[in-house]
């Protein structure tokens, strides 16, 4: 591991350990649970994660290392900045998968903008995986150095033909997101040269809501190819809503959403 962590996100490190403890409560919202059954949608379609070993940049309290254990997975490591986020996941896991299958998550303090494999990387990390999970960490980014750093961070850790997924914002600036109607709402934007500062603000229950400070890179929200072809990745598709089951039980609540939907699931494969 890690000793030392000098970052450009040191303020949203803070946020994610302050919030750790009630971080899963999104899962309650509509948001949360369209997120778990997009997710669940691209990864457990064919053979897409059987007996794969997972790299889960940004894992946070592992929600999605879990999930993608479910669909398949033979071994997921969790790098994540904050040490809060990862406690509540250790025990979170041991609680839900039980002893023996919580050992299949192995949890590494970094970061994802931080060189993993070269001198003072993370050890203990594999030389390459079968898919690299990037789930919300393109969302707190402002600078295109920082975003390149974390691109050449998912290829150089996946095989040739290995498998991207991942969970990005879109337009924050949405309708769906703007008014809170399916949970988390975004607001105080801020536009700079090529992106977007913004805070985020989500419900947990009767107590006071989260908050998060947001920044999004263009190159990212807009739904361009550009990052993935750069980095070498083809075969890029997002997940339909209509994958997820609420969408399909309910489509006049999610109207607004797949009209402009405020994230999206996104696979690409690497040539």
């Amino acid at each position: 591991m890690t000793s030392s962590l000098p970052s450009p996100f040191d303020q949203v490190r803070k946020e994610y350990d302050n919030q750790a403890t009630t971080y899963n409560a999104l899962l309650k919202l509509p948001f949360g649970v369209l997120e778990s059954q997009l997710f669940a949608s691209a990864v457990g379609r064919g053979n897409f994660c059987k007996d794969a070993v997972v790299l889960d940049l940004g894992g946070g309290t592992g929600l999605r290392a879990r999930q993608i254990l479910e669909a398949g997975a033979a071994q997921v490591d969790i790098v994540d900045f904050s040490t809060e986020m990862m406690a509540v996941g250790k025990n979170d896991a041991l609680e839900i998968l039980g002893p023996d299958r919580s050992r299949k998550l192995h949890w590494f303090l970094g970061d994802a903008s931080k060189p993993l494999f070269s001198e003072g990387g993370i050890v203990g990390l594999r030389e390459s995986y079968d898919i690299v999970m990037a789930n919300w960490i393109f969302d707190h980014v402002s600078s295109p150095d920082v975003l390149d750093a974390m691109w050449r961070n998912i290829a150089a850790a996946l095989r040739p033909g290995g498998r991207f997924v991942g969970v990005r914002a879109c337009d924050p600036r949405c309708e769906a997101m703007t008014t809170g109607k399916y949970g988390p709402s975004c607001q105080d934007f801020e536009e700079f040269p090529g992106g977007l500062f913004y805070n985020s603000t989500i419900p947990v229950g009767a107590g006071p809501p989260t908050k998060l400070d947001n920044a999004s890179l263009e190159v990212s929200y807009s739904g361009s190819t550009e990052m993935h072809e750069k980095y070498g990745f083809c075969d890029v598709e997002i997940e339909p809503c209509e994958s997820a089951e609420v969408v399909r039980t309910d489509p006049e609540f999610w109207r607004l959403w797949v009209e402009r939907p405020g994230f999206v699931v996104v696979k690409a494969r690497k040539k």
